[in-house]
């Protein structure tokens, strides 16, 4: 890790005022480990994913375009740089940025605070025109594509009204805009029905082989993509992308408990990571098999043995049996299992990586020299273990064998 830093050609902008920034005595170590320095971007993303280390805290972390007003930096677990750097304050980061209303010469840097004093790191790139004009013809064919398919999400009417920048329900008077990213279904109605809340957080999923066999067996059809995230590529035609969030890369905004869809227009519907997101699952996969084609693929992903995860929230993980038991009665189950990507490996690393993160540095490397038979016996004679008593709040809530409520009825 030290050994390719000193290898890797960084800019840096630092005030003038801070002398030992002029002598390369930083305060700081930092790593871009994507885009490359100077590098042409293809795809509808540019992903800015790095880390910064340093002995005092991280602060203000935000990234920047001249003329775009700062946003915070997407934050991302680095045990790599932990174990690297140990006993030091390590900020990862992971940022999306879309590029289709981007020029192609563009300038990014990020912006921090360590001891009350501001640095910037650049990050040169530019786009290539090419992929920005590709985007927007994909995108241009498909909304064109989707307009026979809406039914009003409010009261299920069929005969809406398509003008320059709405649609309207004639039956319920509902109004849904329209633009030439995506076309929005979200009222203030269906925003309180399911709960949607705001969020900064960006999640992101790909197509992995079964998947990608789907999308080749109905190349001619219509695959809903459910939840879809935010799409690194926008290079495929014949998948419409759903989500409660207006990404560049989004085609369609709703919630899944009223898909603005008629019924039996997919070839196939996927999900994946989704159903632990939603206030009602049962709702959702309702609505799923409504707009799946009889005969239709279903291709859904729940996750199980994870941590809280917000995006923006986060209320059910499933059992296999919870997840068989929301679609039982309305499919013929070809597969049911555990998949590499779902190996119990992922939950025991992610649990245990955020368990060191919700630690302050110094037991955070005394827990991570344990050996795991230490902690093999009952949890009772840890309670008073730094590694247990110093643990977060944020972190005991993620990382919860056991939630409680105490209420009183209205």
């Amino acid at each position: 890790m030290r050994k390719i830093l000193k290898t890797v050609k960084k800019t840096l902008f630092f005030p003038k005022n801070n002398l030992s920034s002029t002598t390369g005595n930083l305060p700081f170590t930092y790593y871009i480990d994507s885009p490359n320095l100077n590098a042409e971007i293809t795809s509808t993303f540019v992903i800015i994913r790095g880390w910064i280390a340093a002995l005092c805290p991280i602060e203000n972390c935000t990234i920047c375009n001249t003329g775009i007003p700062h946003q915070l930096l997407g934050e991302e677990s680095r045990p790599d740089v932990v174990k690297a750097y140990p006993g030091q304050y390590i900020f990862g980061f992971r940022h999306l940025i879309a590029i289709p209303a981007l020029a192609p010469e563009t300038s990014w840097s990020i912006s921090f605070i360590l001891n009350q004093t501001s640095y910037k790191i650049a990050i040169p790139f530019t786009v290539a025109q090419a992929s920005i004009e590709a985007f927007w013809k994909l995108k241009s064919q498909k909304l064109k594509k989707l307009l026979p398919t809406f039914r009003c999400p409010v009261c299920s009417a069929e005969n809406l009204e398509h003008l320059a920048t709405t649609i309207n329900c004639p039956n319920c008077h509902s109004t849904f805009s329209h633009n030439q990213l995506h076309y929005n279904f979200l009222t203030p109605d269906l925003i309180e029905y399911a709960k949607i809340k705001p969020t900064d957080n960006i999640s992101t999923t790909g197509y992995d082989n079964i998947s990608q066999n789907i999308i080749k067996k109905f190349s001619d059809g219509l695959i809903l993509d459910n939840g879809c995230g935010v799409k690194d590529y926008y290079n495929v035609a014949n998948i419409i992308n759903f989500e409660i969030v207006g990404y560049p890369s989004t085609d369609v905004v709703g919630v899944g408990e009223k898909l603005p869809f008629k019924s039996n227009i997919f070839d196939a519907v996927f999900s994946f990571a989704v159903l632990e997101h939603v206030r009602n699952p049962f709702e959702c996969a309702k609505e799923i098999m409504r707009v799946l084609k009889p005969g239709g693929t279903l291709y859904i992903q729940v996750p199980f043995l994870q941590p809280f995860h917000g995006y923006p929230d986060h209320y059910y993980n499933m059992t296999s049996s919870g997840l068989k038991n929301l679609f039982d009665n309305n499919i013929e189950i070809l597969e049911a299992g555990v998949q590499d990507v779902g190996l119990p490996i992922w939950a025991l690393t992610w649990f245990l990586n955020s368990y060191i993160q919700g630690l302050p540095p110094n037991i955070a490397e005394e827990f991570k020299n344990m050996k795991i038979g230490e902690l093999l016996d009952h949890p009772s004679k840890y309670l008073n273990k730094e590694f247990v008593t110093q643990l977060s709040p944020t972190t005991n809530e993620k990382l919860a064998s056991v939630n409680y409520l105490i209420g009183i009825k209205k």
